[in-house]
């Protein structure tokens, strides 16, 4: 019933987006929708913005910047005092996802203002062609997946997938917790494991566009994304069987070259979640751009 009340919200919260520029992977319906099991989300017009309000155990914060042709000073503290019920402000009060182009809407002095991990984003056409020295690792993974999996496919993601997909998840998960104890890390993974299964149940109405990578029939990799604007897609996720080496590179590849992207010449992967070694990886690709965000709290 929740899926269902906050699916019914999609065109209004579409329209409000399409009102500004969608820089940021959270500019999108999907990106909220992932997070439904984690927080209860109320959309509330004010100052004929729309607000996107998160509740979860902690408080209460905006989930991204008042939504609409633009907003004042005067939305902005019609928000906190919204978040803080008639009680004093809390840090967890905060506003998300701020683009760097609307921070001045924040005042000096009276807001704290912390950056986020940046957006990584890359120009199609070099993710397809990997050309160049640059490239040389990349280009040999695909090469070798491509030579040792000549049974291999990459094709259209079907409801009847999930299962296989989720076990996947699984597998890869409990090799990435054999290497790594940080509780961070592992509470990522665990809460990711929901966030795909949420979106890969709910594809279609969401609008995703979903492959599988499969070698002899089984599941070796998935992958899935949705457009932000009309030149830029993000791949929102992406997991591959560890025990297939060249799976993950055949697979980005083949994904940024789909036919259901030819109108795109952006990819976007997120941010790394500033986490070292994601970060090496995402450079690997070179990107064009990488796209910083901001966390704005009033100060107390």
């Amino acid at each position: 019933m929740k899926d269902n009340l906050l699916l019914d919200q999609k065109p209004l919260v579409d329209s409000f987006l399409n009102l500004g520029a969608r820089p940021l992977s959270s500019f999108s319906f999907v990106s909220l929708f992932a997070w439904c099991d984690y927080f209860d989300f109320e959309l509330k017009m004010i100052n004929n913005c729309l607000c996107i309000f998160a509740h979860g155990d902690s408080g209460c914060f905006l989930y991204l910047p008042p939504l609409g042709k633009s907003f004042d000073s005067s939305t902005i503290e019609l928000v906190l005092k919204h978040m803080a019920k008639g009680a004093a402000p809390r840090p967890v009060n905060r506003i998300e996802n701020i683009p760097g182009n609307l921070l001045s809407a924040f005042g000096q002095g009276r807001y704290n203002q912390y950056s986020k991990p940046a957006e990584y984003v890359y120009r199609k056409e070099d993710l397809i062609a990997l050309k160049g020295n640059a490239y040389k690792s990349q280009r040999h993974d695909c090469n070798f997946f491509i030579a040792h999996h000549e049974s291999h496919s990459f094709g259209a993601y079907r409801d009847d997938d999930f299962g296989f997909c989720m076990d996947l998840y699984q597998r890869w998960t409990d090799n990435r917790t054999r290497a790594n104890s940080d509780a961070v890390y592992l509470s990522m993974l665990e809460e990711n494991r929901r966030v795909h299964a949420r979106l890969l149940k709910f594809w279609r109405p969401l609008g995703l566009i979903a492959r599988v990578l499969k070698v002899d029939g089984k599941t070796i990799g998935y992958t899935f994304g949705y457009k932000i604007d009309d030149n830029t897609f993000c791949i929102y996720a992406e997991i591959a069987d560890l025990k297939v080496p060249g799976a993950a590179a055949y697979m980005f590849k083949s994904f940024c070259a789909d036919q259901e992207l030819s109108d795109f010449s952006r990819i976007n992967t997120m941010d790394d979640f500033a986490m070292p070694k994601v970060a090496r990886a995402k450079q690997a690709y070179h990107p064009s751009e990488l796209i910083n965000s901001y966390t704005v709290s009033i100060k107390v």
